[in-house]
């Protein structure tokens, strides 16, 4: 039953919009990052700049393990445009990145849209605050209570924070999502705690008061030892496809 349910849960945030998501992270060679960056602009530009081309996006990861490693993120409108294999595109990477990198683990995520709130803007914020979260899925009922509860309170009170949510669909170490915060700058980021302040005073005022603060002990509750990690990222325009909506 409580499979079913997470089954029931996940589809019900996806179901508005089916994009997909395949990453993976680049390791760089020692003294190989400026030739490795020219290099995937270059090919990006060749094999992934038309409207009808697979899209691609570059980020430096900034924190963590992988700190100043590539993180490489091809997406979707949905999971058939996978099976559209750009072998000459591939091919020229081989030959010019190929050798200058090694290539982490790789997996396929789905966007929860009920977990995500995107303000209308055009404005790039190019610095990411990614959460990644590997949670209990018997206690999954209450990781995605949350995340879609914080979602429309964002909504609702018409913040300027920019929150997407993606959870694991294959290549996973248990169940698994990632939510990501978009910022100008560190500032921006600083000054983000104001829109936060908004959405938990409307999210007390939709759900209850002290709901905030009970669903996010029942959220973190539902996670694994160590299920939480956080990463700064920072987009490289010149080296992805343009911006999907």
């Amino acid at each position: 039953m409580r499979k079913l349910f997470l089954l029931i849960t996940i589809l019900s945030f996806s179901v508005a919009s089916s994009q997909v998501a395949v990453t993976r992270v680049l390791d760089v060679k020692p003294g190989q990052m400026e030739k490795m960056m020219e290099g995937v602009a270059k090919k990006t530009k060749m094999f992934n700049s038309g409207a009808d081309d697979a899209k691609w996006y570059t980020f430096q990861i900034l924190s963590g393990a992988n700190a100043q490693d590539l993180w490489r993120v091809q997406i979707a409108e949905n999971i058939a445009g996978l099976d559209d294999v750009d072998t000459e595109g591939n091919a020229y990477w081989q030959k010019t990145v190929g050798d200058l990198h090694t290539s982490g683990a790789v997996r396929r995520w789905g966007k929860a849209t009920g977990g995500s709130y995107e303000p209308e803007s055009n404005e790039l914020k190019p610095l990411v605050r990614a959460l990644f979260y590997n949670f209990d899925p018997t206690l999954a009922d209450d990781f995605w209570k949350f995340r879609g509860r914080l979602a429309n309170a964002h909504k609702e009170a018409n913040t300027s924070t920019n929150m997407t949510t993606w959870w694991c669909a294959s290549g996973c170490n248990g169940s698994n999502a990632v939510v990501f915060y978009n910022y100008k700058n560190y500032a921006d980021q600083s000054a983000g705690n104001v829109e936060i302040e908004k959405a938990v005073e409307k999210y007390n005022e939709l759900y209850g008061n002290d709901s905030y603060e009970q669903d996010l002990g029942k959220m973190e509750a539902s996670l694994m030892p160590n299920g939480q990690r956080l990463r700064d990222l920072m987009f490289l325009p010149e080296l992805s496809s343009s911006p999907v909506n």
